[in-house]
């Protein structure tokens, strides 16, 4: 491993020949497979800055200079190339940036924290070197790879409007048709507000606490969803602990993002009384009885700000609070990131997501394209980035969404179910489904049965060429992420190589 500080390296290769693989900061923030002359694009609302990416080190939003975080790959036309990755994340930031020059490629590495280490490796096998170094980094870091559950989540049927006899209802439905569900989840809509999560949410018809039993009944694990980090300026919570707020420079508590109706402010993970309330609260719901914890919007502990403690890094105060949600919830409780600082994660998260929100549309295209934000939800973006991160399962289970199968109150195309399909398959990671059950039919019965069969993860054939802008050519099958047939498969589809024309 190299030492650590600011790393530059010039590659002789023509940057028109040359692709690019990046990732970004966290879970919905964009991974692609891009020629390096491409534009990088970057949200133009700040908000969608705060919520899908680093706001320290943003997409850089210029043609021939990219940006990515924890790990890179330049891809020579023949297949070998350059691979860089961070030896190291608990504690420190790792940004990549390479930029297109006169024949030449420049890439620099800088790091936020203490310094760590840095691989850097030209190569001749650059997808087998990016998994190589991504599995060294999860070696290093205690990776936890516990094998993959199958998850029922209550947020694409019902989204705030949950409530405890609907997600009973469905468990219900599930036992009698026999679906192979491991976990129940409780999503969104059951506490009385953001920050708020014991008190119960007037519409819920009863609280958290009472679902756990009758799951349990029906044969399932119960799950919930949290919002740890976040705290909603109208909750209790803020107005009791205003000190506990994460702070801008002026001392005012920050507004971050943009979710339920307003911004929210961020927890100060650095504050000893935010960390025993964190560890408290996650030892409260697994006392309810849920095992299964899903902890959404991490990137709150994150932010850029004033701390508590200034002497911590943003790496490491996020690290405290996911640690002390650990402490909480006990070495035996099933943790899955969302929204989370994906590399800051290993070790400590079960699973993670690996892309932005599945929807039952493909794309809202006049938002990538005119407002630079491919990181809110869509089957494409889905596809587009979580399939970017194959390598991820060396950090925890990838977890891409959930299969969307039904055909009511849904716009997703059958050849576009099919391809979220196709990702689930070749992901190898959770499987999980959101539809009500009781509506769907014999046929969407059988494609959700298919998405619940656990499969090992797939890898790439190939990072010299793709169909839309991503890794799309696997050993199981090829993506066509684009808006026009190609290589024998159908606009936003997905065939698997024993039916696909595909000939590379």
């Amino acid at each position: 491993m190299d030492p650590p500080a600011l790393r530059s390296w010039t590659l002789p290769a023509p940057p028109e020949e040359v692709r690019v693989l990046v990732s970004g900061y966290q879970s919905w923030s964009e991974a692609e497979l891009r020629p390096l002359t491409d534009l990088q694009s970057v949200p133009l609302m700040r908000w969608r800055q705060e919520q899908g990416h680093d706001p320290a080190f943003l997409p850089s939003g210029e043609a021939g200079v990219w940006r990515s975080h924890t790990l890179i790959a330049l891809v020579r036309p023949d297949g070998g190339g350059w691979v860089g990755c961070a030896g190291n994340a608990a504690a420190t930031f790792t940004h990549w940036e390479a930029r297109a020059g006169n024949g030449n490629v420049e890439v620099t590495c800088t790091q936020e924290g203490p310094p760590t280490g840095v691989a850097w490796e030209e190569t001749g096998d650059v997808i087998g070197t990016l998994e190589a170094l991504a599995a060294r980094l999860g070696q290093a870091m205690n990776a936890r790879t516990p094998p993959p559950l199958r998850v029922w989540c209550s947020w694409y049927s019902y989204y705030r409007d949950v409530t405890l006899e609907a997600v009973l209802q469905n468990a219900r439905l599930a036992r009698d048709l026999r679906l192979p569900f491991d976990v129940f989840q409780l999503d969104d809509g059951f506490q009385a507000g953001i920050g708020d999560w014991l008190d119960a949410s007037p519409g819920f018809g009863g609280h958290a606490r009472d679902l756990p039993g009758p799951l349990r009944e029906l044969g399932f694990t119960p799950g919930l969803w949290l919002a740890p980090f976040l705290a909603a300026p109208t909750s209790r919570l803020a107005a009791e602990h205003p000190e506990w707020l994460l702070r801008g420079e002026d001392g005012q508590p920050l507004l971050a993002g943009h979710n339920w109706g307003g911004p929210n402010h961020a927890l100060d993970t650095t504050h000893p009384e935010v960390l025993t309330w964190l560890r408290d609260l996650a030892a409260t719901v697994r006392g309810w009885g849920y095992p299964y914890l899903k902890l959404d919007f991490l990137f709150g502990g994150a932010l850029p700000g004033v701390r508590h403690d200034p002497a911590v890094s943003r790496a490491g105060a996020y690290r405290m609070g996911l640690q002390a949600l650990r402490d909480g919830a006990g070495e035996d409780a099933f943790l899955l990131g969302c929204g989370a600082p994906l590399a800051a994660s290993v070790g400590l998260l079960d699973a993670m997501r690996t892309g932005p929100d599945v929807a039952p549309l493909w794309e809202e295209e006049s938002r990538r394209l005119w407002l630079g934000d491919a990181t809110g939800p869509s089957a494409r973006n889905a596809l587009h980035t979580a399939l970017s991160r194959w390598y991820a399962h060396a950090w925890y289970q990838p977890d891409p969404d959930v299969a969307i199968v039904r055909r009511e109150r849904s716009l997703l195309t059958e050849e576009e179910r099919g391809a979220v399909a196709g990702m689930l398959d070749v992901i190898g990671g959770l499987r999980a489904s959101s539809d009500p059950l009781g509506g769907l039919d014999g046929r969407e019965l059988a494609l959700l049965r298919r998405c619940l069969e656990l499969s090992p993860p797939d890898r790439p054939r190939t990072l010299t060429h793709s169909l839309g802008g991503a890794v799309t050519h696997f050993g199981r099958g090829t993506f066509n992420l684009t808006q026009t047939a190609a290589g024998g498969i159908p606009a936003h589809g997905y065939r698997s190589r024993e039916v696909s024309h595909d000939r590379d």
